[in-house]
């Protein structure tokens, strides 16, 4: 039976390149050929043991007002909930197409069982098994320290019949149905159109590029946070909080500059619209939101009182 790895990857630094290299490694003294989808030029160690690289500069990355995912939060004080919520970049259309371009290639050769992955799976004892003993129309539950999601993308073992329905589906017109979900849900949904087994035991990833990341804090004032509500045709809003003391902040831009002496959670409102220049000075140190407020889609702060 001859067996092919699908790599999806986005390969960008050391870490990941070495990692990358390891699992091809790992695959092809398991006897698997190896398929890998990337946007950068490759090592040559990892160009000498791969069978096929896939350099494609394709990445259907979606946002808002589109498609994009939501982050929220409330932080309680004495008197108040408030609540804040973020847009991020939805990858998930992005990973399913790099799936799609890779069957395309393989269902083009002889190969009888393709395993679609990600570059930093953990390819521990019972991943290799999954390999070894040609698991076929199998999707797994992905795992991450202590949380489990009910499916992933970090594995899937199809054979030739069942990758060609899957690579099917997989659409940008399909994937925007749901606008809610992500790449987790639309595979959920897929699978009785494969049709496949979810399997119990899940997979791990080896880097979580969003680890200690905080969503809510747009401040490059090392001391002082701060949160950006922007939503279109609203006022942008600042709020800084973190502190205990009235701050003064100096916001200059093209069109004015204005004092403001705030307490804290307190609203900062600015006219909504794309800034030349966004300068904060604080402390008599000037700090350049100018890049930071302009790529936020839409933010949204709001208050509860308890």
């Amino acid at each position: 039976m001859k067996k092919i790895a699908l790599i999806s990857s986005f390969c960008d630094n050391k870490e990941k390149i070495n990692l990358l290299y390891d699992n091809v490694f790992i695959l092809k003294e398991l006897g698997i050929d190896v398929i890998i989808f990337t946007p950068f030029i490759l090592t040559e160690e990892i160009n000498k043991i791969a069978d096929y690289i896939l350099i494609s500069k394709e990445n259907p990355i979606l946002d808002w007002p589109e498609k994009a995912l939501t982050q929220w939060t409330s932080i309680k004080t004495n008197d108040n909930y408030f609540n804040m919520s973020v847009t991020t970049i939805d990858y998930g259309f992005a990973a399913l197409n790099q799936i799609k371009r890779m069957a395309d290639l393989a269902l083009s050769m002889d190969y009888d069982l393709f395993f679609p992955m990600i570059y930093d799976i953990n390819i521990n004892e019972y991943v290799k098994s999954i390999l070894k003993n040609n698991k076929k129309n199998s999707f797994f539950p992905s795992i991450r320290d202590s949380h489990v999601w009910s499916i992933g993308l970090h594995l899937i073992s199809l054979d030739r019949e069942h990758l060609t329905r899957f690579k099917n589906l997989i659409t940008k017109e399909s994937y925007l149905k749901d606008l809610e979900g992500d790449a987790f849900t639309w595979t959920y949904k897929a699978i009785d159109f494969v049709p496949g087994v979810l399997e119990k035991e899940p997979v791990e990833d080896l880097i979580y590029y969003f680890k200690d990341i905080n969503f809510f804090n747009f401040s490059i004032i090392e001391e002082i946070k701060c949160f950006i509500h922007k939503v279109e045709n609203q006022d942008i809003k600042f709020i800084f909080y973190d502190f205990n003391e009235i701050k003064t902040f100096i916001i200059k831009t093209e069109d004015f500059t204005q004092e403001y002496n705030v307490k804290e959670w307190e609203e900062i409102k600015l006219p909504y619209k794309e800034y030349i220049s966004f300068i904060v000075i604080y402390e008599e140190k000037e700090y350049d939101f100018t890049s930071i407020i302009n790529k936020i889609k839409h933010n949204i702060f709001t208050k509860t009182v308890i």
